[in-house]
């Protein structure tokens, strides 16, 4: 017997074998990102940038608290000309009629997931969303993005922060960067190493995630205003807040970065058995967070919320087909709906849910019951936080965590403008967090209408000032010099909704609202 050959043959078999599961992982991944659902093409709705003139729309003031109206609103390549009350007609000049209607800037959603699926910009364009922060950039966010401002790719005006930065071993930083795109530092070494490489690339920020030891912290907080890239996301677990406000970090990504350390001193889920436990950490909460506001106001630290998305958890462990009914299930990319049990991730299905309840039969009746009361109180530990920011004049950017289940790009940020409506912001004070705050935060002349500033613009059909939920009522939306009318924007949700259905393996019709 030929041992030489068998062990060579033996080999040769595992090395295919290798291979073959290496590439049913690759489009394993790929189709769970979106890589692989049918995608719209680029182009098909780059309409022409026109001279447009808006008359008399009633138009929301530079402060952002009310409407000026029977306004005439002229916009040129891209730019708001003039607003005035009497513009003159030209024949060169698309002549839309505001009467009853209202204007307002774009919106901007500050946490955003596209993931790989191209489709979600048109999600956000079709929802009046014409900015956005991606929060776990990738390259091909940078190249459509190129494709954006090149006049190649309608979508969104977008920031993109990079990778999410953890401090893991070798095997782990690999897995972690092959399943999840994670980027690890551990040290001044390789900080140093990953700001020039991100610097290089054209992202915007250094996106800090949980698992970032102190050390790597401190390195990037020092390196990467140098590289001029923002310092932002969460507050690791190796830091505490008083570490945090004397770094250089400029945004926290949830409003639940700021209660999880009080929520820690008071033992965590353990330490919340019943109600009476539950109250006596929300008034830790409260008061916690009110000697915390001034230093983050004083710093101009800028939060973003996420409330929706906290507030959702309670309903995603118990209620999760009342949920799924609820949001616009049809244009989430299928691959992320029906994700992959055996993969640990974004799941948005029952059988797949990251936030479900494992096993509930196995729990008893008082056992379902504390959950329920822990998950209402985080929930609220969060509004309360809002509030007292809020009050204390800390910036609040309105956000959403789209992609992560059960927030639907585009879609969620309405239903965030609510939520924040609900925990005590006046409208205009919500209108704001989602237009004048983010756009001054990015310092891209957007957020605002006066003369000069960039015209990524909404038509209303109804007041937001007297109803924050008037934000869906959109009758039109202009980004980057193109005009979109309903119809149009009507288009671009079927399209998505069409190719996702290709996409399809799992039968989702009983959560549809058809």
């Amino acid at each position: 017997m030929n041992w030489k050959k068998i062990w060579k043959y033996i080999l040769m078999l595992l090395a295919v074998g290798f291979v073959l599961l290496w590439y049913f992982s690759e489009r394993k991944i790929s189709r769970i990102y979106g890589d692989l659902t049918e995608k719209v093409g680029a182009d098909s709705f780059l309409l022409d940038a026109q001279p447009v003139l808006i008359k008399n729309i009633s138009v929301l003031s530079q402060d952002g608290k009310r409407f000026v109206p029977h306004q005439s609103v002229l916009v040129e390549e891209g730019l708001i000309v003039s607003i005035d009350s009497i513009i003159d007609d030209s024949p060169d000049v698309k002549i839309i009629n505001g009467a009853d209607k209202f204007l307002i800037p774009g919106l901007i959603d500050s946490h955003v997931h596209l993931l790989k699926s191209p489709n979600d910009l048109l999600l956000y364009i079709a929802n009046g969303v014409t900015e956005i922060r991606e929060m776990m950039g990738d390259e091909v966010h940078l190249q459509w993005r190129r494709e954006i401002e090149q006049g190649k790719r309608i979508g969104p005006d977008m920031y993109i922060a990079s990778p999410r930065i953890g401090s893991f071993g070798k095997v782990e930083g690999w897995f972690m960067n092959w399943t999840q795109g994670f980027e690890s530092v551990k040290n001044e070494k390789e900080a140093k190493r990953l700001v020039e490489e991100m610097a290089e690339k054209g992202y915007d920020g250094i996106k800090i995630y949980s698992q970032l030891n102190a050390d790597g912290y401190k390195s990037i907080n020092e390196l990467a205003p140098k590289s001029d890239l923002d310092v932002i996301g969460h507050i690791p677990f190796s830091v505490d807040l008083e570490d945090f406000l004397m770094s250089n970090q400029e945004e926290v990504a949830h409003l639940e970065e700021l209660m999880k350390p009080i929520l820690w001193e008071n033992g965590g889920f353990d330490g919340i058995k019943n109600q009476t436990d539950a109250n006596d950490f929300l008034a830790a909460v409260d008061k916690k967070t009110k000697e915390l506001a001034p230093g983050l106001a004083e710093k101009d630290i800028v939060v973003t919320t996420t409330l929706w998305l906290m507030e959702s958890f309670v309903k995603q462990k118990f209620s999760i087909d009342q949920i799924l009914s609820e949001v616009e299930l049809t244009y989430v990319n299928p691959g992320l709906s029906e994700w992959d049990e055996n993969i640990p991730g974004l799941g948005w299905l029952p059988t797949v849910n990251r936030y479900r309840i494992l096993d509930v039969e196995t729990f008893t009746p008082s056992q379902l019951e504390r959950i329920k009361i822990f998950w209402a109180a985080y929930a609220e530990a969060c509004r309360i936080t809002l509030r007292n920011l809020n009050e204390n004049g800390v910036r609040i950017l309105a956000g959403t965590d789209a992609n992560v289940p059960c927030a639907v790009p585009g879609f969620s940020l309405h239903d965030e403008l609510v939520s924040l409506r609900d925990a005590g912001m006046s409208p205009a004070e919500v209108l704001q967090s989602v237009t004048s705050t983010p756009g001054e935060w990015l310092g891209k002349n957007t957020g605002i209408l006066k003369q000069g500033a960039k015209a990524n613009l909404i038509i209303l059909d109804k007041n937001p000032l007297m109803d924050i939920a008037n934000t869906r009522s959109i009758n039109s939306v202009m980004v980057n010099g193109r005009y979109y009318k309903k119809s149009v924007l009507n288009d671009m949700l079927n399209a998505v909704k069409n190719n996702n259905e290709a996409s399809r393996t799992v039968d989702i019709t009983k959560y549809t609202k058809e």
